[in-house]
């Protein structure tokens, strides 16, 4: 089965993207289970297709590039998990595809062929974190289109406007999902081992990186919004914690595949022949990708499976080197038909009834099926992480993330944060106010023009605006 791939014929492009489609489809015919980050970037571009400005009116650190691909599917389909799911495929279809195109054009291995693309669709099936439209998603594109750019500088003489667009890129991928920035670390080496002048080279590079900040601020500056951009977005504080979405032992049951295929390929590379100073040239630029991809997971507040897409590029890669390897063929058939069940097993674990032997603690990141909500069809604020309320409901006000809500809520003695809320709470009043934090008795003593208007119902924590 490799040996068929080995080939980049019409007929083996058309076979890969069948076998990709025949992971990914059935999963969408079987039902799309709702998931809490999908129902968050929902929410935000709902509020944007409402008229309201990201971070000016919607509190959160989704990224503005990202932001705005939601309001679009916001406005073309609405609150859409099939839209979300069908973009995500067609995104992860043409990440592999570019990458692979990128790998032929530059010849980056003796021989041409499918290989990084045939692994990158199946470890992107691997769980349902990389079918969602993530911000990391979305920005990885711009990173792996950024690569030619920085590759060809040696083979096409000083063409350095190639480094400028490739700066872009990257501009563009952080302005999607604002870790992936760490690459520009990527760029630097790329510089170094392919540009000629590296020091004007990387000065060229970084421009090319700020120019789609420079344009963004100028119309956050007209909008009236660089203050709330830099604070909620930009300059929030990097943490280098692990602090894990999914348990640490289930996740290591889904990174078993890829860590296996990785550690093969790596060795297997070891093992080769010399090649081309080109290609070892790119080889350590792609030693350079898998380390910032790993520095890039560790920047994220919460770690969980989808944090590990960021590696599907350099795995892909490096899968060349153990699937061209001088091992039998029948041996390498069977590793990747392991990896390929592998993957199987475990994204249809629950319809083959072995979920109970292979058990993904997916809990926090899966929305209850059919929540007993007793608010339905209204605006809703919730005081507190749960945002399960918003399911069947609205969001009022600006306090999508409660982390960031903290700004107003958690100072609640300082005379600007309670103005903040006041004008607020004041131009778009919720109907309902979920408190899961006991704060409505001091926001009632704070603001008892705004929070007088709400009475308890009979759900505790439920609280109604009296109409006047």
């Amino acid at each position: 089965m490799i040996s068929y791939f080995r080939s980049i014929l019409p007929s083996r492009l058309i076979l890969l993207v069948l076998l990709y489609l025949a992971i990914r489809v059935p999963l969408i015919l079987l039902g799309i289970p709702a998931t809490v980050p999908e129902l968050n970037f929902m929410l935000v571009g709902e509020r944007m297709a409402d008229g309201f400005a990201m971070y000016r009116e919607i509190y959160d650190s989704t990224a503005p590039l990202s932001a705005l691909v939601y309001w679009i599917i916001d406005v073309l389909a609405g609150r859409s998990y099939l839209t979300y799911r069908l973009v995500a495929a067609a995104l992860l279809l043409a990440q592999a595809l570019l990458l692979n195109a990128t790998f032929t054009r530059n010849k980056v291995y003796p021989t041409s062929n499918y290989l990084p693309a045939l692994l990158y669709l199946t470890l992107g099936c691997l769980t349902l974190e990389f079918e969602m439209l993530t911000p990391m998603l979305i920005g990885n594109t711009f990173v792996i289109l950024s690569l030619p750019y920085f590759i060809t500088l040696s083979r096409e003489g000083l063409d350095n406007s190639r480094l400028f667009i490739g700066g872009f890129m990257l501009g563009l991928a952080a302005l999607s999902f604002l870790p992936l920035a760490l690459f520009l670390l990527m760029g630097l080496f790329a510089v170094i081992f392919f540009a000629s002048a590296a020091f004007r080279s990387s000065l060229l590079m970084l421009c090319g990186f700020a120019f789609p900040y420079a344009m963004l601020l100028c119309y956050y500056l007209f909008t009236g919004t660089v203050g709330s951009f830099l604070e909620l977005h930009l300059l929030r504080p990097w943490r280098f914690e692990v602090s894990f979405l999914i348990p640490a032992t289930d996740l290591a049951k889904l990174l078993v595949l890829p860590a296996l295929v990785l550690a093969l390929s790596l060795f297997s590379m070891l093992s080769l022949s010399q090649r081309l100073v080109f290609q070892v040239k790119f080889q350590q630029l792609m030693v350079v990708w898998l380390i910032v991809s790993l520095m890039v997971i560790l920047s994220r507040d919460e770690v969980s499976a989808a944090s590990f897409l960021v590696l599907l590029p350099p795995i892909a890669y490096f899968s060349e080197y153990l699937f061209t390897s001088r091992l039998k063929a029948w041996i390498l058939s069977l590793i990747y038909l392991t990896v390929l069940s592998g993957v199987v097993l475990l994204r249809y674990r629950q319809q083959l009834g072995i979920s109970a032997i292979v058990k993904i603690d997916e809990s926090r990141i899966l929305l209850p099926t059919a929540p007993a909500q007793p608010v339905q069809g209204t605006s809703v604020l919730v005081l507190g992480n749960d945002i399960t309320y918003y399911i069947q409901n609205k969001l009022a006000t600006p306090y999508l993330n409660w982390r960031l809500a903290q700004r107003h809520f958690g100072q609640l003695n300082e005379y600007d944060a309670v103005f903040a809320l006041y004008q607020n709470f004041k131009k778009e009043p919720p109907a309902y106010i979920v408190d899961k934090q006991g704060l409505m008795a001091t926001l009632k003593y704070k603001l008892p023009t705004i929070f007088e208007a709400y009475e308890p119902t009979a759900t505790p924590a439920v609280y109604k605006r009296r109409y006047r």
